[in-house]
């Protein structure tokens, strides 16, 4: 847009108006604090209501959580829904959300569940056509497969690897708009370095209190139990263990 977004906020509960208020301090956006629904439509852009309004000219979002609120108003605003989610894994994995080719959310995460969580969100709050994963750093693209469990007839993997550098976005951006090229690789074996890494995960999430073995490592690294089953029957064994 050549000029901020007008939102106007509609709510009387202030705790939830600093939030959203610090959540828009954006550029993109001018905002209004509402008493009222306004009567002409052409007033605002966007809407952000406590609830569901009826015979609202005006597009207007409820905000649930607030980490994808602006997601949520740039989609009410230019009418989109059934987002393509392109994730770059690796270290830092970029994440974004685009709509025909239209960039809508941009994100980096350092923790699976965090990314995972606001996936999980966007799909609750808006709704995902596909989630498109590059085979970048097959490691944590297997450990974020298999967090992405509730999401397996949506997946997708892209051959983003000669494609050329950039940012962990713009891979991001090139993997949600590429179409599929293959089903999931099945061809990575885990190397010691990286079963050293996923011991010392557990040891780290479990805050010292067990390390997964070579085997379980090596079976979390290839997607077939997610690091927090591993560590729940761990635990549960020790606990048994002590009783």
């Amino acid at each position: 847009m050549d000029k901020a977004m007008r939102i106007g906020i509609l709510t009387n509960n202030f705790s939830k108006l600093n939030r959203i208020t610090r959540k828009l301090k954006n550029a993109e956006f001018n905002l209004m604090h509402l008493k009222r629904i306004p009567q002409i439509d052409h007033e605002i852009d966007v809407l952000v209501t406590d609830e569901i309004v009826t015979n609202c000219p005006t597009p207007h979002v409820v905000p649930g959580n607030l980490e994808i609120l602006e997601l949520k108003i740039r989609c009410a605003f230019y009418q989109k829904k059934r987002l393509s989610i392109g994730i770059d894994p690796g270290g830092i994995s970029g994440l974004v959300a685009l709509a025909n080719k239209q960039l809508l959310f941009k994100k980096e995460f350092d923790n699976i569940n965090s990314m995972v969580s606001i996936i999980t969100s966007i799909d609750d709050e808006i709704g995902i056509q596909n989630v498109k994963i590059g085979l970048g750093s097959p490691p944590i693209r297997n450990l974020i497969v298999t967090s992405l469990k509730n999401f397996q007839n949506k997946l997708q993997f892209i051959d983003e690897r000669r494609s050329g550098s950039g940012s962990h976005i713009e891979a991001a951006i090139r993997i949600a708009s590429r179409l599929p090229e293959l089903n999931e690789p099945n061809n990575y074996s885990p190397k010691d370095g990286e079963i050293a890494w996923i011991q010392k995960q557990s040891r780290r999430l479990s805050k010292g209190l067990i390390t997964v073995n070579k085997k379980t490592a090596n079976r979390i690294l290839l997607g077939e139990i997610s690091m927090e089953e591993a560590i729940k029957k761990y635990t549960n064994k020790l606990v048994k263990t002590n009783q």
